[in-house]
Order: structure tokens, then sequence, then C-alpha cells
């Protein structure tokens, strides 16, 4: 089931993903059995462009439909031109599914993480095959 309490989505993905969620940033997840499996929140909105982050804990969890909802809260109600993500360069697993989703590799930035360097990814929603028929 998708869910959008941001209270309670916002920490949970925060705790993985690293970063500290700030309350009245949105957040999107999916719960199992009571239990979230699959979060975003989102932070940084400057009118053209807003930060996302993720949380998976159940690949088997999202849906095409979660993935226009995370991508439609940013293009079409938000109205940015660009959504950007941060992941750590050893986080293979986050580097394979940005890039799956569409996201494109835009800059390394040198010891961004504890754990090293922050891969800095992009999408504009003329890329996004999420919402191509909005």
């Amino acid at each position: 089931m998708i869910v959008f309490d941001s209270k309670r989505i916002g920490p949970w993905v925060c705790e993985k993903a690293g970063g500290r969620w700030v309350e009245g940033n949105p957040a999107i997840g999916i719960e199992k059995d009571g239990k979230l499996v699959v979060g975003v929140t989102y932070d940084g909105y400057t009118g053209s462009s807003i930060c996302i982050h993720s949380r998976c804990d159940d690949a088997t969890a999202t849906t095409r439909e979660f993935y226009r909802i995370i991508f439609d809260y940013p293009f079409n109600q938000l109205k940015v031109k660009r959504l950007t993500g941060l992941v750590s360069s050893n986080n293979h697993q986050a580097k394979r599914v940005d890039e799956k989703l569409g996201f494109k590799y835009e800059a390394t930035l040198r010891d961004y993480f504890p754990d090293g360097d922050a891969i800095v990814y992009k999408m504009h929603k003329e890329d996004c095959r999420f919402i191509k028929d909005n």
C-alpha cells in the first residue's frame, strides 16, 4: 500500500540513506503488513530543482504506480525542471537502481560522505519514462 505519512517515512528513509529529515519535507512510501519497506523523501526545493533520497528494504514491493507517483510529485505538481540524487560512490546497488530508473551521472563530489565520494545524479522531466503520458 502506498502511504503519504511524511513524519513516519522521512526519518525512516534518512535513517539508512543518511542526512536528516526536516519536518515539512514531503515523503512517500510503501507499506507491507504495517511495516515500511520502500520510501522517498524530498528536500532542497529551489523552485526549479529538488533533491530526492530513497530507501528500499524490499525491491519486490516497488510498482510502476509507485514510480509514477514519486516522479509526478516533483515534475508535475512542483513543476521542477530537475530532480537530483546523491549516492555514495561505494553504494553500487543504489547507483544501479538510479541508473535503471533513468537518472544520469552529472558529477562526483570528493569526500562528500564519511565512506567516500558522492555521485550526483540528475533527471529532467523529459527523461522520466514514468510520467511521459502526463
